[in-house]
This record gives structure tokens, C-alpha cells and sequence, in this order.
């Protein structure tokens, strides 16, 4: 699972998708080997009222996706910045180092032949 935590007005990520995941090496390795989901943290959509909840990092209510998602990566990752991402195994851990922004097209797709890697031995 490929964590790709963005932003709609994230000038980084615009480049990155640009530069580096436009890139046929980095788009083939994409398609080919991993599920992406990507994670807007400043999606402005109202959770159901029923998925609010109060972080434990600032004790403020989460009412939306763009807060539970940037509630996410602090807490679990104690990062906030954009672009970042997170490649992950069945067992939810990090199958290599996350990565920010990084318009090396070739350590993009070291990062990501790592994870497979990682993921055949692991698993």
C-alpha cells in the first residue's frame, strides 16, 4: 500500500507527480506493484458526524477529512509536510524509510524498488 499524502493546493506535489511519477520507469513500478491511496490533507469534506473524533495530539475535534488525515500522519509519523509518502505491508508497518519531496527520478525508483524488495523477503 502506497500512502501518498498530498494536498489539492500543494505546490510540491504538483511537481512530484509532474517530474517524477510522470517519469515511465516510476509510473510502470506504480502501476505494477502498488495500491495507491492518496491521503488529502486539505480535503475541506465534512466527516459523518458518527467518524468525528477528538485528537490526541491537540485535543481538538477532527470533523474532516483533510484534519483526520492530517491528524494521521502527526500522529503516526510525526511529520507534517507534503508531499510524503509511506509505502506499507499487510502488517501496516513501513516496508522502507518514508519519503518527502524528491525530484531525483532515479531515487524515486531506488525508494520504490526497495519496497519491493523488502516486501518479497518480508513476506
Amino acid at each position: 500500500l502506497f500512502l501518498d499524502f498530498t494536498g489539492h493546493g500543494c505546490a510540491n506535489c504538483r511537481k512530484m507527480e509532474e517530474k517524477v511519477w510522470s517519469d515511465p520507469a516510476v509510473l510502470d513500478r506504480l502501476r505494477k506493484n502498488f495500491i495507491i491511496a492518496s491521503l488529502y490533507v486539505d480535503d475541506k469534506t465534512t466527516l459523518p458526524e458518527s467518524e468525528w473524533f477528538t485528537s490526541t495530539v491537540d485535543g481538538k475535534v477532527k470533523n474532516t477529512i483533510g484534519k483526520k488525515w492530517t491528524d494521521f500522519i502527526i500522529s503516526k509519523y510525526n511529520v507534517n509536510a507534503q508531499p510524503y509518502y509511506v509505502i506499507l505491508g499487510p502488517d501496516e508497518k513501513a516496508l522502507v524509510e518514508p519519503k518527502g519531496l524528491d525530484l531525483n527520478t532515479d531515487n524515486f525508483v531506488n525508494f520504490l524498488d526497495k519496497a519491493v524488495e523488502t516486501y518479497k523477503d518480508r513476506y
